[in-house]
Formats: C-alpha cells, structure tokens, sequence
C-alpha cells in the first residue's frame, strides 16, 4: 500500500490535485484539507490524520473517502493534470483540520491501516499592519521614484510625493520565523484605469480584476493567465509602478474594493520589496521609461518587418521548398520561413533523416559529419538556405529548453544526456538531482540551466553549425513556461520561485546573444515566453490561440498590453493557428490588421489528419473556404504593408530608442474609444474590425484633423463617425500634418506591388 500526500503537490500555478493540502498555505486558525491518495484502490479500510502542536499531542481526526472527488482551482480549460491525476488509479481521502495560532508549528501524519507516513508541518501565519514599512524613498519626479518596503524600525514613515498614489496599509505575512509576503493598500479614484501587467488576453483596462504574476503555459483561451507576465502597472492618473520582483505577486485593481487597489507579493530572505515609480503627463513617455529601464528594447533587422510563413505540417524540405515557390509564383514575396518540423526532436539540433556517427556527449558536431540521403526529408540543407537566401528570404528554426526524455534508443541523445546529467546542466531539484519537467509539455524532461555558463556553452557548441555553417538567421525559442516548484536550485544560486517569471526572458535572451555573436547583429529570436525586460531579445508573438473571432480580439488586446508592458516588436498568428481554417473573412480581416502590426506572420499547428490541409496560407484559406477573393486581397495588404515599409522602419528604430510600442493602445488617452484601436507609430490611426459580417465600422477619432488613408477624405476628430468596412479596407487614418515615407512605383498607390525596401522613394503628406 501506498499513502501519497504532498503539501504543495507539483505546484501548478492554478489547479490543485487530490493528494495536496487545500489551501496550501492556510492562515492562522483557518481550517484546511488534507488531501490523501491510497493506490492501490481499496487498500486501506481506515485512514486517519494525527497531530501534534509544538510537540504536544493533538487530536487524530478520521479522513473520509471522496467518492467523486472534483478538481479545486481549477477555471474550466487547462485542467489536463487534474484529469490525469483523478484516472489514477486510487482512492481519495480527505481530513479537515485547523491551521495553528501564528507562531505556532503544527505537526500532522497519515495512518492507513498500521502504515505512517513522515511528518508533515505548518507554521501559523497571520496578516500584521506595520505602520513604519518604508524602509526608503529615493529619485525625484523627473527621474522617478524609487520605494523600499521594509519592516519597520524605528516608527517613521517619510511622507510620499505628489504624483504618487496614497498608500493607506502596510501589512506583513507573519508566521513567526519570517515574512513571507508583503499586502500594500493603495487608494485609488473611481475613475482611475488599470493597463499592462503583461501580454494580457482578458481585457485593456483591469480594473475590477484581479491579476498575478505568473508565467504559464495555458493552451488557447488565456483568459488572466499569461506567457508574457510584467509587474508593471500603467495608471491613467499618470503614474507607471514597476515593481522590482520576479517571484509570484498579485494585484487586486478595485476588484475587493472600489475605492482601493492592492498588491501581494511574495518574498525573499531579506523581507524587502521594491518599487520604482515613473511619472509623467504623456503615458507613452512612461511606457518609454520603464522600457528603457527594463531592456533597453533592442531593434529587430529590417528584414524581420517583412512577412513571415510558417506551419507545422512543413516538415520536409521539398514541402518548404514547394510552399514558397507558390507563394513566389502568387506574388506574395516572403521574408522569413520558419521551420518548426526540422530536427529529429530528440537532440533537437540535427536535421531529421540525417546518417551520422555518434560522438561523444561533451563534443559537437560539423555540418561535414552529416550526410543526407536524396530520398530523406532533408537531402541538402545548405542548398536550400543558400536559395532561400539567393531570394532575400531568412530562415528561422523552432528550439526548446528541454532535454526530452526518450523511450526508443537513440545513441546520440544517450550520449548527450549521459553528459547532460554527470557535468550537471540542468536545473536541479532541492536534493540535488536533476529536476524533471512538471507541465506535460515535454513531461520528465530535464530543463536545461541558462544560468551555467558551462550549460551554456556546452548547448550552443552543439547548435554552433546551424548558424555558423549553414546561415540560420534565428530560432523560434518557443516554451519556457516548463519550471513548476518554488524549491527548484540554479547553478547561480538562486532557487525556482525567483526564477520561474525570468527563467524564459534569461533563455531567449541566451539564444539571442549566441546568434547575433555569429551574425554580426542581424539574427532573431522568436519568442512566446517572456518577463520583465524581455524587451532586450525581440521578437515576440502571442502563442496558441483558436481561429475564432474571439480569440482575434483577445490577440489584439494582448499586443497592446505586451507593448504598454515594455515589449514593442510583437506578433500574433494571423486569424488564429489551432484547429480548422478561418473563414475567408476572419482571415481578411486579421490579414488587414497584421499588415499595421509590427510582425506580420501566419502559422498552424500539428495537424493528425492528413486528408485534411489545415496550412494558414492565403492559397490553402481560398482553396478550402473557396472564397476567390483571399489571395487578391492578402497579397495587397502585404503590397500596401510593403509601400509603407519606410514608415514602418522609422517607426521600428523609434520604438527601439523611446521604449514606446509601435503599437499604442488609443484607450490610454482616449477613454471614449474602443479597446481595440491603436496608432500605429505615431501617425496611423488603426481600426479593426472584429465582428462578423460588418458591412460599416464605428471609429472614434482624437481631438484635430485626420484623412483616411485609402481615400484622403478628411474628417474633424473629437467624435465617433461610422465609415465604410468592405472586406478590401480596414479603417485607417493618418494625423494631420504627418509626412508619411513610402516606396511606391512610378505612378502607384498603396497597394501597388514593389519590392521589399526600408528606403522610401516618395513622402505622403496629409
């Protein structure tokens, strides 16, 4: 028989599984559950919780059976641990017990039938007001502030400047041994809005939400949770707060109450939290300051701005090869192939269907060491980036942090991995072994140590004949969200809760570095992770998401919150990239967003179903929908994308040294209008349209004179006014006064088909 029950279980950041303790940290004299797992089923007839408060014996209490056990905290969707863990199979007991008066250790066990577990212990933790908590203000309103959170000493409390919100309550964790968490109480106006925190899916605005700091990997439908979290809180009373912390935090915007925002925050040994204030009238300017701050923001090359294909299905090089000589023939001119399908996916850095020898794990190998079968998926690597190449058209191959465990023999990922675990490279668990990746994307796999230099090295050697030999322009680094466990050690000393939020940022930031010391600046890195400062290694884009109307409004408000929040060069794949194709308006309509977006790229996930081709190119979308009218109409919003790419490019370097997105969410000045409007730069007012069927479309237009781009017909700001939305057109204005750069033909208009170019041939004035 077997008794399984672990306090904090495998720590996932939201749902709660049967052998865990319920809450995991409960207050003092609060009660909680104690949740027990028997395997096999029906091995115990009598299972019973016995305790012990400071050493003296207290009451056992009988645990019950659950017959139907339910998963707690879970919201719905992402519930793929819970349902595993409830088909296991066992049976589930429950014990409800009383946490302990603040100070004290409460001591529990498990009986089943004669059979004890070890000792389990809770320290009573209460909430204590400290009316002497800043510890230290410094900076001044031009430079901004910065405020220290500490215990207080001796009674004083240095008055806060203009400018800064009113901070009623200063409340500590306290479970006798240590402060755990900080709770700051701040006073806050009924009018006052709430932007950034992150790449948020839920909303612009958050006020009446409450919202934490997490990185997690939530497949489609996000809803709070994010891949790209920032503790960076943009207020529309004029102040931006950063707060210098990358464990797990919580802001409640008015959602408790109306008249008050708070922030939890967990914290380390030194029991101190740090906020820097930034000030100012314009809030772009404050976005601009906290990205410079943070990053600073780093500048993609300019061909990163052109159009982007990708899908998963393209796993073999005549597939590629064919997928872009169709796009070539259409006349929509691609800038960048992403790969995702390339490698053998188990040492993810040899190309699939390679013949080589096994080397040993500490050596890497030379693009000369491989040979490729003419019938393999792969017969010439080379040859095929030499032509894409040729094209003007970069390569970009998809990577993983993770070691992914096998179950067939594989010599070379065995020598690897042999290698991997005696030289140490990867993240360890709180006994020193290798930790083994928790979420069940690539579950049991070890998590490679970004913070080891050695790792490092050793990683990189192993990748260096992509880059170096063969020309690979970047990699997509997808996931990063694999670290689950508070208690998880790093070779720089660090454990997983300090960790958890940066580990993706330190790992994309690693792939940058390598592959911009080989391409002298001009690589890219692709990214769905992120965290403070993600800024410094562009480019970022939105994650899973669904081909629903839905999920296109939520990617829109995704992209702005990520650019409130530091992160200017975003993307998303256009009209969704999961399950069946778009219809042609979707498409069109996401199409003509993506063109005033500062990546513009399709992609699609793995599909089984091989009779069905489920590729977001605008040829497979016209063929399956049959609507004649997708490729025209995707080829000349990538044409007019193309005629403004000058523009584009200025408005790239600008975001590069202000810190301000490309992308500006019009709602942070503009309360009346709707959340999905934004500048694009700093003088395309963009409109898109997110509902089916519209025929016309509500914009509202800023105090001054603005002129459609497509017609030039001028309208006076200030108001709302209803303009035509045919599927050709998505509502654009441009400011008065603005001289827009541009590269047109002799004669041409936007939408007139010119090569890729950042150097304008012509100024549109308006």
């Amino acid at each position: 028989m077997e008794i399984v029950h672990r306090p904090y279980g495998q720590e996932h950041p939201y749902e709660q599984g049967p052998e865990e303790r319920f809450p995991r940290e409960p207050l003092a004299g609060d009660p909680f559950t104690v949740g027990i797992s028997i395997r096999p089923p029906g091995a115990a007839e009598q299972v019973t919780v016995h305790t012990a408060v400071d050493g003296v014996p207290g009451p056992s209490v009988e645990a019950l059976q659950v017959r139907d056990w339910e998963p707690r905290l879970a919201e719905g969707v992402g519930a793929d641990l819970l349902e595993r863990l409830v088909k296991v199979d066992q049976d589930i007991w429950e014990a409800d017990l009383v946490a302990p008066e603040a100070g004290q250790t409460l001591t529990y066990w498990i009986e089943a039938d004669g059979k004890q577990t070890p000792s389990f212990m809770l320290r009573g933790a209460i909430w204590r007001a400290d009316p002497a908590a800043i510890a230290a203000l410094d900076g001044s309103a031009d430079k901004g502030w910065v405020l220290t959170i500490a215990p207080g000493q001796d009674g004083s409390r240095p008055a806060l400047p203009g400018g800064l919100p009113h901070l009623d309550k200063v409340e500590w964790l306290d479970d006798g041994a240590r402060m755990r968490r900080v709770r700051l109480t701040f006073a806050c106006g009924a009018d006052e809005r709430f932007f950034g925190l992150g790449e948020r899916f839920n909303a612009l605005d958050q006020r009446g939400n409450v919202m934490d700091i997490r990185v997690y990997e939530q497949y489609k439908s996000q809803g709070k949770r994010a891949y790209l979290p920032v503790p960076f809180l943009l207020s529309s009373r004029g102040y931006g707060l950063y707060v210098d912390s990358k464990r797990w935090m919580q802001f409640d915007l008015a959602a408790s109450d109306p008249g008050r925002w708070t922030l939890e925050a967990d914290l380390g040994p030194d029991h101190s939290l740090a906020l820097h204030w930034f000030n100012g009238a314009d809030p772009l300017a404050i976005v601009g300051q906290f990205a410079r701050f943070s990053g600073p923001p780093a500048l993609p090359p300019a061909w990163s701005f052109g159009l982007w294909m990708s899908s998963n299905e393209w796993n073999s090089q005549a597939r590629v090869e064919r997928e872009v000589e169709q796009s070539l023939a259409l006349g929509i001119d691609p800038a960048v192939v992403v790969i995702e399908a390339w490698s053998d996916e188990s040492t993810f850095y040899i190309w699939n269907d390679a013949r080589y020898t096994p080397i040993g794990g500490d050596r890497a190998f030379r693009y000369a060491d491989f040979t490729f079968p003419p019938e393999g998926l792969w017969p010439d690597p080379k040859g095929m980036i030499d032509r894409l190449h040729a094209r003007d058209i970069r390569l970009v191959l998809w990577q993983i942090p993770a070691m992914k465990p096998l179950q067939e023999p594989h010599p070379q990922h065995e020598a690897d991995r042999a290698y991997f675990e005696q030289a140490g490279l990867g993240v360890k668990a709180e006994d020193g072994s290798l930790y083994r990746i928790r979420p069940f994307w690539f579950q049991n796999g070890y998590l490679w140590d970004v913070t080891n230099p050695a790792a490092r090295d050793w990683w990189f050697n192993k990748r260096a004949y992509l880059v170096d030999e063969l020309g690979v322009d970047g990699f997509k680094t997808d996931g990063g969200e694999h670290l689950w466990g508070q208690d998880m050690r790093f070779a720089d000393g660090r454990r997983g809760d300090e960790l958890w939020n940066e580990y993706p940022k330190r790992y994309t930031q690693a792939y940058h570095e390598f592959v911009n010391a080989r391409r002298g600046g001009s690589g890219v890195t692709f990214s769905r992770a992120g965290f403070t400062g993600s800024q410094v290694s562009p480019i970022h884009w939105a994650g899973d998401e669904a081909s629903t109307w839905e999920a296109f409004r939520a990617s829109i408000l995704a992209g702005l919150s990520a650019g409130i929040s530091g992160i200017p060069f975003w993307s998303w794949d256009i009209a969704g990239f999961s399950g069946d194709v778009p219809t042609a308006e979707l498409y069109l309509r996401g199409t003509a967003m993506a063109a005033f977006c500062p990546i513009m790229q399709y992609h699609s996930e793995y599909n089984p179903n091989r009779a069905i081709n489920r590729d977001r190119t605008p040829w497979n979308i016209q063929a399956r929908t049959g609507d004649d009218r997708v490729v025209p109409l995707f080829r000349y919003f990538l044409y007019a994308r193309h005629n403004l790419m000058p523009y584009i490019w200025q408005e790239a370097r600008h975001s590069a040294a202000s810190g301000e997105p490309m992308m500006r969410a019009l709602a942070l000045t503009e309360p009346q209008a709707s959340p999905y409007q934004y500048t694009f730069g700093r003088d395309l007012l963009v409109c898109p349209v997110v509902e089916p069927g519209a025929q016309s479309w509500p914009v509202y237009l800023p105090e001054g004179q603005w002129t459609s781009l497509w017609t030039r017909e001028r309208f006076t700001g200030g108001r709302v006014i209803e303009v035509p939305a045919p599927l050709d057109t998505l509502p654009v204005f441009v400011r008065q006064g603005a001289e827009v750069p541009a590269h047109l033909p002799r004669g041409g208009q936007l939408g007139s088909r010119v090569p890729f170019s950042i150097q304008p041939n012509s100024i549109l004035s308006f």
